[in-house]
């Protein structure tokens, strides 16, 4: 079952300038996406979208089978929304916000109190439960931020920047949650992020956006496919043959891009039947970050042709 379906989505604020074009998007349920892209390119405009905070121009989209535009209620209850702006009542604790919001949700008061106590140990929280909002440091915000977000138990999580701000152990800690969020409870992440680090660590699936026009969509594999993206190996040893189409980078170091494991091993393997000596052998695929560019570079190529 996809959890975010999105078809033909447009959006102009104008009437006559489009900052979503066309966008055509399908997540399936318990993956982590990343929604990549540069300020301005239409993420926050998407997000707010299906979150019913925002009416699209044309198209259609839905989470988990509930159309945004005709069922905002239920899209509300299956959501959890997590942004840099989010706000809370800086006058009140912690607690007193969970419980807040929790209330906002219907829910019953003892699954509340039971959830907010899972969220305060799981965020490491406990030490200011007690305390005002407008008192806590910005991790401790953060990190109440998405309790927050978390309290009603959502289907589908939206997160903005969800560890900057925070510390490495309490960030690994964030990031440890969302994975199990995805894994073990189904839950569907839509990250947006400009750490792309950090996306191709967390992520399982992929969009990049610009200027409102979703460049590519789907897992780094596939999209690596789309420009060819092949592995590089590399290859420090003696005697190469020459026929097998290695370059010589530096002494002793070869280069040759392969396709995948096997056409690697079967050069390793021709390189040593033929008596040649490897000292060492390596693969070295792209990185997000270099696929991302890729994708971006194109788009300003055909916007030069287009004028």
């Amino acid at each position: 079952m996809h959890a975010i379906k999105i078809r033909n989505l447009e959006k102009s604020f104008d009437g006559q300038t489009r900052v979503l074009k066309k966008i055509n998007l399908s997540i399936p349920e318990g993956e982590i996406f990343g929604f990549l892209g540069p300020n301005g390119s239409g993420k926050t405009t998407t997000v707010r979208i299906l979150n019913g905070l925002l009416s699209m121009s044309s198209g259609h989209a839905e989470i988990l089978n509930n159309s945004v535009a005709e069922n905002p209620e239920a899209v509300h209850r299956l959501c959890g929304v997590m942004t840099e702006t989010a706000h809370s009542y800086r006058h009140l604790t912690t607690e007193q916000n969970l419980r807040f919001f929790g209330s906002m949700h219907e829910m019953e008061e003892s699954l509340l109190s039971e959830r907010i106590e899972y969220l305060i140990s799981r965020l490491e929280l406990r030490e200011v439960r007690e305390k005002k909002v407008q008192a806590l440091s910005t991790g401790m915000k953060k990190r109440m931020s998405l309790a927050i977000a978390l309290i009603h138990d959502p289907k589908v999580l939206f997160l903005d920047e969800p560890t900057s701000g925070l510390d490495p152990e309490s960030a690994r800690n964030v990031t440890r949650l969302i994975k199990n969020l995805a894994t073990e409870n189904k839950v569907t992440i839509f990250l947006c992020t400009h750490q792309l680090k950090y996306a191709e660590e967390i992520c399982s699936l992929y969009g990049f956006i610009h200027e409102g026009e979703l460049l590519g969509f789907g897992t780094f594999d596939e999209l690596a496919a789309l420009k060819q993206a092949r592995v590089q190996l590399t290859i420090r040893g003696k005697s190469i043959p020459s026929n097998l189409g290695f370059v010589q980078s530096r002494d002793e170091v070869y280069t040759k891009h392969v396709s995948d494991d096997d056409e690697a091993g079967a050069m390793i393997t021709a390189i040593v039947e033929s008596g040649g000596k490897i000292f060492e052998a390596k693969q070295q695929k792209w990185t997000l970050e270099e696929l991302y560019f890729m994708f971006i570079k194109n788009s300003f190529s055909e916007e030069e042709q287009d004028e």
